[in-house]
Parts: C-alpha cells; sequence; structure tokens
C-alpha cells in the first residue's frame, strides 16, 4: 500500500473508543420487527432470536465480510471499499468482541494482519519488522497524535502516503540481493527478478554496505493512462497495476509496466546507530542511488500551528502531485527517541498517518446501465441523480461487475455514496439506503448483439464473442479514429454511430471508402456538406500518419504503441516485415528475445499477424494508402553500426534516458535488442549493468563503456 503499509492493520481492542462499545452494546439490545407478511401470525412484537443470537451473528457477518475485503485489497489488488470504511468494521467487530469475547473467534481479523502472500512465489522472512501505522482522518486527529508524542522543540518528518505497493529491497556490500513483498509483515513473497526490472531501483549501491530498504511501488498518473489505453482500459487505478506488476509471473511483462519505487524507511545492518534522525537517513539514502521524494518535510514542533500549517501545505499541493497518494505519514525523526515510545501490539507509538477522505458523495441510482466494450468487456455503470464531487458534476459510476452488484445489493433506486479514489470515473462506494427497486438481474446476452454471453475460465467480466457485434465495431471505429490514434478529424463518436447506422461504416478500412458515397453522406440530417468535406480531409490527413501509429491504431490484442516500438526497434520497419516474422519458423524465439515481449505476449502477436480478418484489413489499408514502412529519419552519418546489434543496459551520465544512446545507434545504421544472446555483437554497460554484463563476458561479446561510446560517436 503506501508509505504507511496497510490501513487494513491489526489493532488491539483496548484502543475501541467507548462510542463504539456503546453502539455495539446497543446491537444486542435492539429487538427485531415483526414480519410484515400477510397472514403471518401476531407475536409479542419480540424477535425470535435472542439479543446473544444477534450478537454472535453481527460478529459472524462483519468477520466474513473484513476477510473478503482483506482478500479483494491484498490478493486480487482490487479494493471495493474505502480505507475508513474498512477501519470503521474493524473497530466495530473489535468493541464487540471486547464485550462478548466468547463469541471471538480463533482466527478473527482483528488478531490477523493482511496479507499479500500468493502461492507460487518463494518465501523470505523479514529480517525487520515491517509493521503498518495507526491511521488518523483529520487534521485535529493528527494533531492530537503530535501533542501526545512529540516533545516541544523536537522534529517530525512529513512525507507523502504513496498509494502503492510496499517492495523491501534486501542489500549486501552494495549489491541487491532480494527483493520481498510486504506479505503478512513478517514473511513475503521473494519478487527479486520483477523488481530489476524497474528502472528506478539500483542494482548496485554506491558504497558497498548491508541494509534494508523499505519502500514503494507505485506509478504516475500520466505513465498509468498511456498503459492502461494500451491495455483496452482494464485497469482500474495505478495502485492495482503497481501491486498486480509485482507478481507477475513473467518477469520480461513487468519490464513492460511503467513502474518506480521510492525509499520512505531505511535499516543500516553493519551500522545500525551511525544516524540519529530519520532525516538524515533518508539523506544517506539518496547519497547512496535509492530514490526519495524531495517534497519530504522536517517540521519543527513548537506548537500545533506549526505542523498544522505544514500540513495544510501538502494539502494544497495534493491535487499536483504526478502520483497517487491517500495521505502523509507523520514520523518523529529522531531516532533514538523511538526507542523509548516503542510499539502497541501492532504499530509503532512514534509514527502515524494521516489519511485524506476520499471525496464522497451522495446521491440516487437513476438506472443500471451496461455496455459493450471494442474486445467485447460487459462492464456495468450506474447512472446518478446529478451530484458535485470533486469539482465536477458526476452522472455516472462504474459498477466494476456483476459480482460487485451482488455483493453490494445496488438496484434502481438505492441511495448510494460515490467517490473518487483514482479510477478512471468515480466508483460506488457503499450502499445506503438499498431503495424498494427489485434486485439487478445481470444480463445473460450481450446487450448489443443478443449473443450469448461467455465468462471464460476464472475471470470476474462476461463477455461478447460475436466478431460481429455491432457495439464491438462501433468502439473499434471510435478507437482508430481518436486523437491518440489516427486523429480523424470529424469522425467522433455521435457521427461514427450514425455512419454506422446507415450502413456507411462497419469496420476500420471502410473509413477510406467514405468519399465514394460523398453525395449521400450530404444528404444524412445533422451532417452536410461542410461536415462532410472535413471527415474527407481528415481521412486524407490519416494516411500521412506513421506505421507505427497504423498499428498501435487497430485494437489488435497486445499490439498496442509499446509492443510497436519494441518490434521497430528490433529492425522490423514495415507490414512486410511483420507478416515474414510471424510467417516464419523461428518467430516465438524471435519475438520472445526482445526486451519487453515474454512468451504469451510472443504467442498472441503471432495468433494476432497470422489471423485471417487481420490479413484482409491490413491489405485493404495497404491498398487504400496507409503508410506500411516506418521512415527513418534521413540522415548525414555514416552508416558505422550497421550490421551490429546493439543491447544497452545501466544508468549513463550523457544518456538520459538511455533510448537516447538507442536513437544514437540506429542513426548510424545499428539495430538495438533489450537482451543479450548470441546474435547480440555490442553491449553498450553503463553503470549497474548487472547480469547483462555478466551474460555478454560469457558469450565474449564486445562491451562498450559510456566514453568509449562517445568516442565511437
Amino acid at each position: 500500500m503506501a508509505n504507511a503499509n496497510s490501513s487494513k492493520k491489526t489493532a488491539t481492542a483496548k484502543g475501541a473508543k467507548k462510542k463504539q462499545i456503546a453502539s455495539s452494546k446497543k446491537v444486542a439490545s435492539r429487538k427485531q420487527a415483526p414480519s410484515k407478511k400477510t397472514g403471518a401470525k401476531k407475536t409479542s412484537g419480540k424477535s425470535s432470536a435472542t439479543p446473544s443470537e444477534t450478537v454472535r451473528n453481527r460478529m459472524q457477518k462483519l468477520a466474513s465480510d473484513l476477510r473478503y475485503h482483506q482478500h479483494r485489497y491484498y490478493v486480487e489488488n482490487k479494493p471495493e471499499i474505502s480505507d475508513k470504511k474498512f477501519d470503521e468494521m474493524l473497530r466495530e467487530l473489535q468493541a464487540l468482541e471486547q464485550d462478548y469475547p466468547l463469541f471471538k473467534e480463533t482466527n478473527s481479523p482483528t488478531e490477523l494482519v493482511g496479507s499479500d502472500l500468493e502461492s507460487g512465489f518463494e518465501k523470505f522472512e523479514h529480517t525487520v519488522p515491517i509493521l503498518s501505522l495507526s491511521n488518523t482522518y483529520s487534521t485535529d486527529e493528527a494533531l492530537a497524535w503530535a501533542t501526545k508524542t512529540v516533545r516541544a522543540a523536537e522534529k517530525i518528518n512529513l512525507q507523502w502516503k504513496v498509494d502503492g505497493a510496499t517492495l523491501v529491497l534486501y542489500y549486501e556490500k552494495g549489491n541487491l540481493i532480494r527483493a520481498v513483498t510486504r506479505g503478512t509483515g513478517q514473511l513475503g513473497d521473494i519478487v527479486t527478478n520483477n523488481a530489476r526490472t524497474i528502472r528506478s531501483i539500483p542494482g548496485t549501491l554506491k558504497e558497498p554496505v548491508d541494509l534494508v530498504a523499505r519502500g514503494e511501488v507505485y506509478m504516475t498518473f500520466a505513465e498509468f493512462d498511456k498503459f492502461n489505453e494500451e491495455s483496452e482500459g482494464i485497469y482500474a487505478n495505478p495502485r492495482n497495476l503497481a501491486a498486480g506488476s509485482l507478481k507477475h509471473k513473467k518477469s520480461r511483462e513487468t519490464a513492460r509496466r511503467p513502474l518506480r519505487w521510492v525509499a520512505f524507511d531505511l535499516h543500516l545492518q553493519s551500522d545500525p546507530e551511525k544516524f540519529q534522525s530519520d532525516s538524515e537517513l533518508l539523506a544517506y539514502a539518496s547519497k547512496l542511488g535509492l530514490p526519495i521524494f524531495d517534497d519530504n518535510e522536517l517540521v519543527t514542533f513548537n506548537s500545533e500551528k506549526d505542523l498544522s500549517r505544514a500540513i495544510g501545505k501538502f494539502e494544497n499541493k495534493r491535487e499536483k502531485v504526478a502520483f497517487p497518494v491517500d495521505g502523509l505519514v507523520l514520523k518523529l525523526d529522531n531516532r533514538f527517541r523511538r526507542l523509548d515510545l516503542g510499539f502497541t501490539a501492532a504499530v509503532p507509538r512514534w509514527a502515524t498517518s494521516l489519511k485524506f477522505e476520499p471525496d464522497l458523495a451522495q446521491t440516487r441510482v437513476e438506472e443500471i446501465e451496461v455496455f459493450v466494450g471494442r474486445t467485447g468487456r460487459i462492464t456495468p455503470r450506474a447512472k446518478l441523480e446529478p451530484v458535485q464531487l470533486a469539482g465536477t458534476t458526476v452522472t455516472y459510476a462504474t459498477l466494476h461487475n456483476a459480482d460487485f452488484i451482488e455483493r453490494l445489493g445496488v438496484r434502481v433506486g438505492s441511495t448510494v455514496k460515490v467517490s473518487k479514489r483514482g479510477e478512471i470515473i468515480p466508483a460506488v462506494e457503499e450502499v445506503v439506503d438499498p431503495g424498494k427497486g427489485k434486485p439487478f438481474i445481470f444480463p445473460s446476452r450481450c446487450p448489443s448483439c443478443d449473443s450469448k454471453l461467455q465468462r471464460p475460465g476464472d475471470m470476474v467480466d462476461w463477455l461478447c464473442t460475436n466478431p460481429s457485434c455491432p457495439e464491438k465495431e462501433i468502439n473499434s471505429l471510435i478507437f482508430f479514429c481518436q486523437r491518440k490514434q489516427m486523429d480523424i478529424a470529424g469522425l467522433g463518436e455521435k457521427t461514427i454511430r450514425l455512419l454506422y447506422e446507415k450502413g456507411f461504416l462497419r469496420n476500420v478500412e471502410d473509413i477510406y471508402k467514405l468519399k465514394e458515397n460523398s453525395e449521400e453522406l450530404g444528404n444524412l440530417e445533422g451532417l452536410g456538406n461542410k461536415s462532410v468535406q472535413i471527415i474527407l480531409d481528415g481521412v486524407d490527413k490519416s494516411r500521412q500518419k506513421p506505421f507505427r501509429t497504423v498499428m498501435a491504431s487497430l485494437g489488435m490484442k497486445e499490439i498496442g504503441p509499446f509492443i510497436t516500438d519494441v518490434l521497430l526497434q528490433n529492425g522490423f520497419d514495415s507490414l512486410d516485415a511483420w507478416l515474414s516474422l510471424a510467417d516464419s519458423d523461428t518467430a516465438h524465439e524471435t519475438l520472445d528475445d526482445m526486451d519487453g515481449i515474454g512468451p504469451d505476449t510472443a504467442t498472441v502477436i503471432i495468433e494476432q499477424l497470422r489471423a485471417p480478418e487481420n490479413r484482409n484489413r491490413l491489405a485493404a489499408l495497404a491498398e487504400a494508402g496507409l503508410q506500411m514502412q516506418e521512415v527513418r529519419e534521413e540522415s548525414n552519418l555514416e552508416q558505422s553500426m550497421s550490421g551490429q546489434t546493439w543491447c544497452v543496459t545501466g544508468s549513463f551520465a550523457h544518456f538520459r534516458p538511455r533510448d537516447l544512446a538507442m536513437d544514437e545507434i540506429r542513426k548510424r545504421g545499428g539495430r538495438t535488442t533489450g537482451s543479450v544472446s548470441t546474435k547480440t555483437t555490442h553491449l553498450l554497460a553503463g553503470e549497474e549493468a548487472g547480469s547483462k554484463l555478466d551474460k555478454a563476458r560469457k558469450l565474449g561479446i564486445e562491451i562498450v563503456t559510456e566514453d568509449q561510446f562517445r568516442k565511437m560517436l
């Protein structure tokens, strides 16, 4: 999760508030309303359930729900409720367990730390405690913690609480030897190979020290949006994608994700008392080459006003932060004083988190709609009575999938709370009042083409598998024409739907036949000759879009901008080259050898390029005049690297990012690859070159330093 680790934490019943205990006691004394069924026999008005049974049932329900939400958060990386809602449920169960200890389950969620452990990964017992933090939900609560904990003139370290996934790095003599997820806090999953693909994680530190660095894996909003678009919009938010990527079975697939890592805690194994303060320790981490945030702020606690002012500064710039944050972490800076304060059963007393309240708004569900995406995925959403949320008017909120609707009990007429928690659109957070509407029944047939929906394997999504489904075809056309793809002026969603309805458009290739029907198009209501001319001009202009844009715009599975660039960088710069590759006996081996393409992705790429319908479409587009050869920038440079295949690895002083070095190689006629193999002729090795350097030495490949490379240029 974030700097504070998970908010789904354990906590002892001792900390439960009196009003929660009182509220819990009321549960036992409530009387169930008499049955309202027609013809029901009159009773004295009392429920047949005793107060004790009512309490036991409530505790069992809370325990079951908490386990479910822990699993959704830690293992599936798909949380359905806010941290605050989870904590409220946990505290209610703690209060009930304190009042009714005989009803407490042996494996109660109040005694278990949330875990991200999964089968299939080697386990490692952490050598330092990976604890959660206590949570506060307002500035006043944070100030109360500081007043109780921090002495006058002592310093507090304020840091962003990143909404990502905790990853602990173990270094020996300055070399990364192990990367481990948080797991239970004591036992984590080893994901070292995946962690090595994250560029901000140094393989070798600048000093040969033994240490444990705890930090957060995350991605920026911009990087998430780009990757999610390439992945057909299947990821809900950056946090889910970051956490899921760490557990990918193929490290090459993890390498495709734009992951980052930042340090927020350090344990020096060789000299643990070298630094007295946390701020000095983090500054040392930065000196070693570990990334830390520049926003970290040290506050001298002379009064509550000092801390309140600092918190306010963070809150004011929260909306401008480029990555997801869900609060702040407040830590006493003096590390020796921390030893005096110690820990409770589950959390340190010397630190806390201030969780930002998610923006919530209450409204009513007017309708539940399901719609079909271009890949056939069926997505439900709630149409809402318009409500203001985070400065915008919200009329729709995602309902994720059929299971979510059933579990939440949302229906038409329900009063719900919606929030913005990083999703593409707002999400329904909870049902306040289910209303009197009928339970929503998820359709069994496609709402567009009436085909029977399929639910492959263990997927949570229902799919329409009909290739001729109108909504799939329409959304594929919309995707092709949109600004980030072929950018065809005049062909927005409304116009595409009109032209589809009138039979002028069915598939992408039909776009380039519109000129043949220009007169008929001009007679359509809502268009006119001027609008038609804008469309035709946009179509003509799109013929000049580069080959890389054409291929990434077709929506073929796995073949988005990233894969397109990988193929181009490896010398496959035309449609003929792509198709010849797909037809070759060595296609799978060749693709698998490219950095960023794993075996599974290679299989899908080959299938897509061999599919008859895709072959026909590509031939039609080539005939229509689209660019089917990537045009290289003309270079007057001597083609001194022609016939050479270079792998570039490590970090460089003069080539940041290292893609700049690859560009120089390609300008001189060379090819680049992301992996070292017998076909590699040169390895350009920067700092922290790692395993690729070792492999190149074993294969006898020529190794070039940055200084040598610059002289070659």
